[in-house]
């Protein structure tokens, strides 16, 4: 398999010292992952781009016979039966209130993920369109991009070690459908695909009331929450705000 050389100029910040990092792609997606220098070979490569191509497949098996599990802006119910992903992004999207799409991202994330862990890799980063998990052994200070330039790369919040799903969304930037105001709203689980869809519900927060309001009522989800809208920060959980540099 060819590594294509980065093209996100943001992604040149993320590998940590010691770390290698490859990007797979596969249709519209689009992953980098960083793992351990002394731990990376080829295998890895071409098994990553397996798995991608594996679960794209099922999810297009499936949403061509349920098409509103693409649709649907709402949770919907899925068989008993159905494929571990597409069980996964339902379940996910039926804790946070939002279609099961909301979390594809993390839903990709978190099966590469176990592909990296079947390796023996217990730390790994994987980024897909800004979406993270992160499973490190050393604490990690994440940066925010919010579209906004007054805070872009100046601000960001700490994580501890472990494993965390890090999603934004967002109604001025990226690709993500969103129906509220927010700059940006960050959702943090240990469960990167409940983080996914619980940043699409902190998204659709159309004003500074409603974003308190929503990120109250899937705090419980997650590990903490940022919303950035009306030139504010909405705050929930163990998040502490830290001022970063990046250079």
């Amino acid at each position: 398999m060819k590594i294509v050389p980065e093209k996100r100029s943001y992604r040149r910040f993320q590998k940590p010292d010691g770390f290698t990092s490859f990007e797979v792609i596969v249709g519209e997606s689009d992953l980098w992952i960083s793992v351990p220098e002394s731990e990376f070979c080829d295998e890895i490569v071409r098994k990553v781009k397996e798995k991608v191509v594996s679960i794209r497949a099922v999810l297009k098996e499936f949403i061509d016979k349920h098409p509103a599990f693409y649709a649907s802006l709402e949770p919907v119910s899925v068989p008993p039966l159905a494929p571990a992903v597409v069980l996964k992004m339902a379940k996910a999207a039926e804790l946070s209130g939002v279609g099961p799409m909301a979390g594809v991202a993390g839903a990709f994330n978190y099966f590469v993920g176990r592909e990296l862990e079947s390796f023996g890799l217990s730390e790994f980063i994987i980024e897909n369109g800004g979406d993270l998990y992160i499973s490190l052994r050393r604490g990690v200070t994440v940066a925010l991009i919010t579209g906004d330039l007054r805070v872009d790369g100046k601000i960001g919040f700490k994580l501890p070690p472990g494993k965390w799903g890090v999603c934004t969304s967002s109604s001025k930037i990226g690709h993500s459908l969103s129906f509220g105001q927010t700059r940006s709203a960050t959702a943090i689980a240990e469960d990167p695909v409940i983080a996914d869809c619980a940043a699409t519900y902190l998204g659709n927060s159309s004003s500074l009331e409603e974003a308190r309001r929503r990120v109250e009522e899937v705090s419980k989800l997650l590990w903490g929450g940022i919303i950035y809208i009306e030139g504010s920060f909405v705050l929930s959980g163990n998040v502490e705000i830290v001022r970063v540099s990046l250079s």
